[in-house]
Formats: structure tokens, sequence, C-alpha cells
């Protein structure tokens, strides 16, 4: 049978691990969404699961334990739907937040039906939070720069290939032979500058490259952003209409993360006119 010091020694060793793993894992999802532009949602559906725990349970070492967990909870679900899929949508991440909070729940009521409840003892709770704290940080701080060096390095690379294949058309900029697996980045995290005006890729319209030049204006009402699937072409054409702007001389590329700019491109297009 174990002593108390055993009990207590593996107590200590569960509230460190359980530590160590949600640091771990909240940093790791901090660093992903940062690092695929997306920051607002999920931050936020973070937040709001957290504080959800907190206001559901009564008892301060069950508010602490289960809101942690919940975020561990929500992070991991993210970094799996991301791996997958790529990308979370707002939807994804409602979906994500119900389950995180849903499970610990749905797992204490049915301790209830066997009369028992979920207990969280105070010192365990403790021993977690202080080891998250203390890991989280620098931890955190790894993983953001790490991510991004990688997103300035990926962004610079695709705003070259984006460099190299402008072509400025009337009051209009085409971007050829775009690779269709790019255009999420593009839309979500490139934006152009020029004349004081900032244009996102996001407003562009796209067209297959092997379609003919009449079928422009039909382009031009449809639905900014609207996807072609795979089968219709391997690459596509950009095209982003300036509102009767004159295309300049010079144009910047740039990224962002959020509001956040962290990489740009000066790219000279005067001598492209009429091309």
């Amino acid at each position: 049978m174990p002593t108390r010091k055993t009990t207590r020694l593996l107590g200590m060793g569960w509230g460190l691990a359980a530590g160590g793993i949600g640091a771990t894992s909240i940093s790791w999802f901090i660093g992903t969404v940062y690092r695929d532009g997306l920051l607002l949602v999920p931050l936020v559906a973070l937040v709001l699961v957290i504080s959800i725990s907190v206001v559901l349970y009564d008892n301060l070492a069950q508010r602490v334990t289960f809101s942690f967990f919940t975020a561990v909870l929500f992070s991991v679900l993210s970094l799996i739907v991301l791996s997958i899929a790529g990308r979370l949508s707002g939807l994804t991440v409602f979906g994500l937040g119900v389950a995180a909070v849903a499970i610990p729940i749905g797992i204490d009521l049915v301790l209830q039906d066997f009369g028992s409840r979920l207990t969280v003892p105070f010192q365990f709770s403790r021993r977690t939070v202080v080891t998250f704290l203390i890991a989280a940080l620098p931890l955190s701080a790894w993983i953001l720069a790490y991510e991004h060096l990688s997103a300035v390095e990926q962004d610079n690379a695709l705003m070259r290939t984006v460099a190299r294949h402008i072509s400025p058309q009337g009051n209009t900029l085409v971007f050829e032979l775009v690779d269709v697996r790019q255009h999420e980045r593009l839309r979500h995290l490139i934006s152009v500058r020029m004349a004081e005006k900032t244009y996102s890729f996001s407003e562009a319209t796209m067209q297959p490259v092997g379609q003919s030049r009449s079928s422009l204006a039909a382009r031009r009402s449809s639905r900014p952003g609207a996807s072609i699937s795979q089968e219709q072409a391997e690459r596509m054409r950009l095209i982003l209409h300036l509102q009767d702007a004159a295309v300049p001389d010079d144009i910047t590329l740039f990224s962002h993360r959020g509001p956040l700019i962290i990489s740009e491109l000066k790219v000279s297009v005067g001598k492209r006119h009429g091309s």
C-alpha cells in the first residue's frame, strides 16, 4: 500500500507533468495560429472557454483546474484540425470551443450518475498552475520567435513569386501563374500598398490561366475570393481592380499578422505597363 510520502510524490509528479504538457500544447497552439495568420478568432475563443469554466464551478481548485484543462483540450483539438485541414474557419473554432467545454462537463455528469464526482485536490491544482506559469512564458516566447522567422521566410518566398509574375493592365494588377495551393495564404496574409492606398488579395478575383480574357467582365461581378477546384486549373491569375486608379511605377507587397506588418517587398512595375 503506498505511503503518504509516495502519494505526495505521485501527486507532485502528476501536477508537474500536467503543467508541462499544458504549457507545451497552449504555446504550440499560439505559435501555430500566429504563423498561419489566425490571430483574433482562435485567441478570443481560447479566452471564452477558460471564462466559461471559471463561471461553471464554485470551488477554486475546480475552477483553476477545469479552466486549465479546457484550454489545453481546445488547443490540442485545434492543432489536430489544423494539421488535417490547414486552416480554422470561424464555425470550426466555435465547434471546437463547445467540444472543449462539453467534454469535461460530460465526464463529470457521467460520474455523478455513478454516485461520484470529479474532485481536484488543491495541491494538484496549485502545482499544475505554477508549473504552467513557469514554463509557458519562455516556451511561448521561443515558439513565437521560431514561428515568426518561419513566417517571414515563407511570406518572402511567396511575395517574390508574385513579384515575378506581376502584370499591370489598365487599372488592374494581374498576377499570372500563381499556384492555386498558395491562394489561401495570398488572400489572408499578403496585401499591396500603392499611392497611399492598400489593397488586399482577398479583394481580387480569380481566373484560370487558360480562361479567355472575354470572361473577365463576368469575373468582376463574382464573389471576391471565390475558389476554383483543383480539376479546373493547377494555376490561375489573380486580378486586383484598383477602383479606377492608375497603376503607379512602384508598388509594395507586404505580409501581415493581424495589424502587424512582418515583411515588405518593393516591386517596380513601371517597365511592364502595356505588357
